[in-house]
């Protein structure tokens, strides 16, 4: 939705890098494998980062997302977590795929968590809960988005709540006792449902 707001504008240069942080973003979509508790559901939500600039100014913004969310995930959540690189479908289907000056600059980081109900660390299907793109000029074409003299590109990442949650409680559990104490400094006990008389 993000990219609409853009469609057709020129951006100054001393705007760049524009950062626009979105808690609110929604998808609808049916993921194939069906609907499996909060893992897999048809809609699910997420905060999506997006951001757009520069190439050298999107792998700055890539590096820096990188250690905060490494900082996340082992001193607050401390999960068990691991990278995969990716071409996700969209960028495959337009050609987007390759290395510029050497390096792998578009395509995706996939953070994937061992789900202990799923198996063996090495045999099971680790869960996919976060991601963080740079996805060149894709949507800055598929927009037509433009800046004063700089080739312009994109990126975002998104992070899934429910899939954080299913991370998370898979392997901490769901008693607060048992939580890491970089996490229980947020949340220390689980919220008093609902009472139905």
């Amino acid at each position: 939705m993000i990219y609409w707001s853009f469609k057709g504008k020129t951006i100054a240069e001393k705007s760049l890098p524009v950062l626009v942080y979105d808690k609110t973003a929604i998808s609808c979509r049916y993921e194939s494998g069906g609907r499996h508790g909060i893992e897999r559901v048809d809609e699910f939500h997420r905060i999506e980062p997006v951001y757009v600039g520069t190439r050298e100014q999107l792998l700055k913004i890539r590096e820096k997302l990188l250690e905060r969310y490494k900082h996340v995930f082992n001193d607050i959540f401390d999960l068990e977590w691991r990278t995969a690189w990716v071409t996700p479908w969209y960028m495959q289907q337009a050609g987007k795929i390759g290395e510029i000056s050497g390096e792998q600059d578009t395509g995706t980081i996939d953070f994937e968590a061992y789900m202990p109900y799923r198996g063996n660390r090495k045999d099971s299907e680790w869960l996919e809960f976060q991601n963080l793109s740079i996805l060149g000029d894709k949507y800055i074409s598929a927009f037509n988005i433009k800046t004063q003299k700089s080739e312009l590109w994109s990126g975002c990442s998104g992070i899934g709540l429910e899939r954080w949650t299913t991370a998370f409680l898979a392997q901490k559990g769901l008693n607060p006792d048992d939580w890491p104490k970089g996490f229980r400094k947020y949340l220390d006990k689980l919220p008093k449902g609902i009472e139905f008389l």
